[in-house]
Formats: C-alpha cells, structure tokens, sequence
C-alpha cells in the first residue's frame, strides 16, 4: 500500500537527503556538500515481531524436528490454518443481506479485509436459490420487489499476517494441539526428508482430524452446550415409540 506524504513531511525528507545547508555561503546547494560526505544508507527497518503464541509453536516444532526452515514452518502452519477453517467451520458469523428490486444476487466475500469466506452454511430469506462458490447468493425468481434476510458464513483469514498479528488467537490458545499436529502431520510426510516418518505422519495426521471434528462439533453448538441445531434427528430414529 503506497502511502501519500503531506508538503511538510517531503520537505522535511527532501532536506535531509537531497538539499545540504551550507554555512559558508549561507544557502542551500544541491548535491553533496565537501564536509558532509556521503549520504546515509537506506534505513533498514527491524523484523517484524512474531506473536507469542506462533514462537511457542515454532518451538515446539524446531526442537522434535531438526532441520527444517521458518519459511518452511510459516508455510505449513498457513496449510494447517487453512485446512482447519474449511473443514471445521468453526469462525462463522451470522449477517444480514437485502437485496434491492431488480437486484438478484448478494456477495458476502470477502466478509472483511482481514477475513474471507469459505462456505455459506445458510440462509433464510429465499426459497429458490444457490450459492454461487465460495459466497454468491442468487435468486432465481424475478426480482420484482425487495427481499432481505439472513445468513451463516465460515470465515477463514485471507493472508498469513493476520496471524502474525494475532487476529485469531484462538487457534493458538483453544486449538494450540491442533495447530502442532497438523504442522507435524505435514512435516513428517515430506517424502525423501531427513525427518520423514510415516508412522508419526499418520499419528500426527489422525490427531489434527480429531480436533478438526471436535471444533467443527463445537461451533455446530454456538459454542454452547445445547444441541446442534444443524444435527437434529428425525422421530423415528429417537428409539421410542409414537403414542
């Protein structure tokens, strides 16, 4: 993102690196100036830091696998994030739509500029539509009047910074084991590595779909302990009897 500089700041910026103040004849020249030399190098910025939770992971996985790079790391936690978000749907977030007349379809993504979204997981408000992938609601009926209505989506965050910046916190905290087993499931199956090992793969693999499962469960909960609203079982299959 370029930024716009104000009249003050590129004449501040201007004064520094372009016109030098000579005081033997009291005005500024352009260029260098005998006795100041050289100018200064460009600025180099410092690292930006890594969020707490993210080095413990790092750790974690650095001190069980020798070897393997941070940019290796980065990408296979930025696989498992992803994967996570898809399969659980555990960030989902109810909103509300209109459409106007003549109107007949509404995009839900991205959701933010932190966060897009992966599924529609439902809606109310039409009785004749599709979702258009990822997040398109069409109607199919003439749009002659307006309609409104409300719908779920599954978020998942759209570049790798929003978790250096710490924007889901959960995954790291709630879903720390999840988030270590799924870069370890990754890692381990590597072909022709030095740290491949199908048996921890296969290991590591199986517990990172155990926490997806439980996650996805959760959030199909609201985070509560009543029902899941989207599991509901018909009556027969409730093992009594109808009166």
């Amino acid at each position: 993102m370029s930024a716009s500089v104000s009249p003050q700041e590129f004449e501040e910026f201007d004064a520094i690196t372009g016109l030098i103040y000579s005081s033997a004849i009291g005005e500024f020249v352009i260029g260098l100036s005998p006795i100041e030399g050289a100018p200064p190098g460009p600025t180099v910025e410092p690292p930006e830091p890594i969020n707490p939770d993210i080095a413990r992971l790092y750790d974690n996985v650095q001190s069980v696998v020798p070897g393997v790079t941070l940019p290796l790391l980065e990408q296979e936690l930025w696989n498992t994030v992803s994967e996570f978000c898809i399969r659980s749907t555990y960030f989902r977030r109810r909103v509300y739509w209109e459409m106007a007349p003549g109107v007949s379809s509404v995009q839900f993504d991205p959701y933010s500029i932190d966060f897009g979204v992966v599924w529609v997981l439902w809606q109310h408000g039409l009785t004749n539509y599709e979702v258009r992938p990822p997040a398109e609601l069409y109607d199919f009926l003439p749009p002659n009047a307006g309609r409104s209505g409300e719908a779920l989506l599954a978020l998942r965050p759209r570049r790798f910074d929003n978790l250096r910046l710490g924007h889901l916190p959960e995954l790291f905290t709630t879903w720390f084991e999840t988030m270590l087993d799924g870069v370890k499931f990754r890692l381990y199956g590597m072909p022709t590595r030095p740290w491949s090992n199908v048996q921890l793969a296969t290991y590591h693999g199986t517990r990172f779909r155990q926490g997806i499962n439980r996650a996805r469960d959760i959030a199909e909960r609201l985070h509560s302990p009543q029902q899941s609203p989207f599991r509901g079982y018909p009556y027969f299959a409730r093992g009594r009897r109808k009166n």
